[in-house]
């Protein structure tokens, strides 16, 4: 065609003939083209430009290139994992060292779709965002309908400056599950320590029959309340609802009609809600923005970590009763001490002591601990840690033996002896109570020994006090050291103890060998003091009150124990004397310190409350001179006599002791027992006759006696209050 002569333009007519010949170079030469110059022969020389051309293609194919490529990146984004550790770190509520977070993915039934199918491919985005793993196709094999584990990771986050590491759990649910298939799951404990739920809708099609609506809204509220009911109910999770490809305004409320949300939030199976609709085309980030802001809602509507305390079943125990009984009997140990009082009763020291035990039993097993959605199942490990407990840790059969097992702790009960009772049927008695503490016979002797030390120690300090001038074959019973002979059973109890026999889980036992025990401290507050101790706590109150008083009027020579019964001056001085010799008595050096410590135990308020009950007391003593008047023998040798006379004064010397009686009211009886009989041989016939009178009109009187003592108790509880 270039040799083909071209019409002659701009020609000279007169060479018009010459310009149609064929004259145009060929080949072209090479170095024409380099100067853009193509020769056309007799039609001259035409000169051309590619440079435009050449832009235009250029800038095509690199507007190809890019968009190529964006398309491509930006699939890859779309479909990359989320950084659920970032997003974590920065929606969680609280601040912690540890972070535990294990989402439910509730998707449609994807067998269903084809593998091209669009609704298919969304749920394979979903499980993408969330799966961390493009092979997750190649990785999972999961049978219909089965709760499977789509990731699981642990990893370090930054919290401001702070690290914190996340542990992250991701559940999934395809279609409903059968019976069988939520039994398995609720076996597994695949649901414990679950955070939250997210529910993936399946497509609707618009469809005018109201049946096949109803339909599709059932079967989704179906397959998300059994999953719900199959797991623990506290604590009660939020909940997302993505909804794919719906643009309409009135989707949100749709859903929540259709799910009943609202219920849901009512019958506490969720804390919360948010819906979130999806684009209909996943390749953008849209999608991704969307779910990011669903997942950092779900993070900051996370139920708040349970405040589980945790230690070993002997740190337990020991903690526990050092809290609750060792600082209020050691405290009261103090005060009789300083005080110069017998040992409190041991059948008080023992309830105060089994009462802490079956406190903190109540505690360890609480039934409240079986409904708790914890641990996060997959982390947990045999034997349980200080974070995380093992999955046994709440099961009934776990919980009753841990019940068992600190109730097992517990002590016999121990009666109080008569006071008159002789010193080696007591001996005999202490030993055969202290052979039920010891758990087998080759740690019995150790105990044995212990104890028969303390009565030893207690046996040479009768024996030096009364210098072999008592009739009696050893101390009494008020002097021997009951107080510290339970604590030797009790240490020895703690030392020496065997776990039940009842069969326990293998996970619950740490490699160590420990057992571990999981409750909240503030359950701890909640121990209420057992009746008898309040009680024996008031009489030591009222001993140590009675002991000041007389120390005001008495010489520290002559100081006696708080329970003793007064000296009876006169002709009868030599006989209570003598009486009162076969007591337990305390030093004169000692006495003052002892007082003098009583004095500061006492509030000030309590003396001038204390006025007041003098001179009801004043009255009562009016009252027995009255009945003494007519009487010629003088009345001046019983002026020492308590201005409240015990019972037992007017009664016959045969006594029978109850099994368990307060410190106050037993010594009074031991010493008013002994007086009386001194009293009943000497006195003469007509006294003895008006002291069967007065016992009738003591009798009368007992009601406001007993409204006296009930208004001094109250006194001291309100200064101790």
């Amino acid at each position: 065609m270039r040799a083909f002569p071209a019409a002659p333009c701009y020609a000279d007519p007169k060479n018009k003939l010459k310009a149609l010949s064929p004259s145009a170079e060929w080949p072209i030469a090479m170095e024409n083209l380099c100067k853009r110059i193509v020769n056309l022969g007799n039609g001259g020389k035409l000169g051309i430009s590619c440079t435009r051309l050449n832009w235009l293609r250029n800038k095509t194919v690199h507007e190809i290139k890019v968009q190529h490529f964006y398309q491509q990146l930006l699939s890859d984004l779309a479909w990359t994992p989320l950084d659920l550790v970032s997003l974590i770190t920065e929606h969680i509520p609280v601040r912690q060292e540890q972070v535990f977070w294990k989402v439910l993915l509730v998707l449609p039934n994807d067998d269903e779709y084809a593998e091209d199918d669009p609704n298919r491919v969304l749920v394979d985005w979903l499980k993408a965002k969330f799966m961390g793993d493009k092979s997750w196709k190649k990785n999972t094999s999961r049978a219909e309908g089965k709760i499977q584990t789509l990731t699981l990771f642990n990893s370090l986050g930054m919290q401001g400056s702070r690290s914190v590491k996340v542990s992250v759990c991701i559940k999934v649910a395809h279609g409903t599950l059968s019976d069988a298939e939520l039994d398995m799951a609720e076996m597994q404990k695949d649901l414990l320590g679950t955070s939250g739920l997210i529910l993936l809708l399946p497509p609707r099609v618009k469809s005018e029959d109201v049946a096949e609506d109803d339909v599709y809204w059932l079967s989704a509220l179906l397959q998300l309340k059994q999953l719900l009911q199959a797991k623990p109910f506290h604590p009660i999770v939020p909940l997302v609802v993505l909804v794919p490809g719906q643009e309409e305004e009135a989707a949100e409320k749709e859903v929540e009609e259709g799910l009943m949300l609202q219920d849901l939030i009512s019958a506490q199976l969720i804390s919360d809600y948010t819906i979130v609709e999806l684009p209909g085309c996943i390749n953008d980030l849209q999608g991704t923005r969307r779910i990011s802001a669903a997942v950092g809602w779900l993070v900051s509507q996370c139920p708040d970590l349970l405040e589980l305390c945790s230690q070993t079943l002997r740190e337990y125990i020991e903690d526990g009763i050092d809290g609750e009984f060792g600082k209020r009997f050691y405290y009261d140990w103090k005060e009789r001490r300083l005080a110069g009082l017998p040992s409190q009763e041991p059948g008080v020291i023992i309830e105060l002591y089994n009462s802490v035990l079956q406190f903190l039993s109540d505690v360890a097993s609480s039934e409240h601990l079986s409904d708790l959605s914890w641990p996060v199942t997959e982390f947990s490990e045999p034997g349980g840690n200080k974070v995380l407990p093992h999955l046994q840790w709440n099961t009934p059969d776990h919980l009753a033996w841990l019940k068992k097992a600190v109730l097992s702790f517990q002590i016999p009960y121990l009666d109080l002896p008569p006071l008159g009772a002789p010193w080696r049927p007591v001996c005999r008695m202490i030993f055969q109570y202290v052979s039920q503490i010891a758990s087998s016979s080759h740690t019995q002797p150790l105990i044995q020994s212990q104890v028969e030390n303390l009565l030893s120690k207690t046996y040479q300090k009768w024996k030096n006090r009364t210098s072999g001038n008592s009739d009696e074959d050893g101390p009494s019973v008020d002097e021997i050291p009951w107080d510290d002979i339970l604590v030797v059973c009790i240490d020895h109890k703690l030392r020496d103890w065997k776990q039940p026999k009842l069969p326990i889980a293998p996970e619950a036992v740490s490699e160590d060998g420990e057992i571990r025990v999981y409750f909240f401290r503030e359950h701890l507050k909640n121990f209420t003091l057992p009746f008898s101790w309040e009680q024996a706590r008031l009489c030591t109150q009222e001993e140590i009150r009675r002991g000041y008083e007389r120390s005001r009027v008495k010489s520290p020579n002559s100081f006696k124990k708080p329970y003793s019964i007064s000296m009876i001056p006169g002709q009868y001085g030599s006989d209570m004397s003598m009486l009162l010799a076969q007591e337990k008595s305390i030093p004169s050096a000692d006495a003052v310190t002892d007082t003098a410590s009583a004095q500061e135990l006492l509030p000030e308020r309590l003396l001038a409350q204390l006025q007041l009950e003098k001179i009801e007391s004043r009255r009562f003593e009016e009252q027995l001179q009255q009945c003494l008047a007519e009487d010629t023998e003088p009345l001046g040798d019983f002026l020492g006599l308590p201005l409240y006379l015990p019972q037992s004064l007017v009664c016959s010397p045969t006594v029978t002791c109850p099994s368990m009686k307060s410190p106050v009211s037993s010594a009074q009886d031991a010493g008013s027992q002994e007086g009386c009989k001194l009293l009943v041989e000497e006195l003469s016939p007509m006294l003895s006759d008006r002291l069967k009178h007065l016992k009738q009109l003591l009798r009368a009187n007992k009601e406001g006696e007993v409204a006296s003592e009930l208004h001094l108790s109250a006194l001291v509880d309100m200064v101790d209050i």
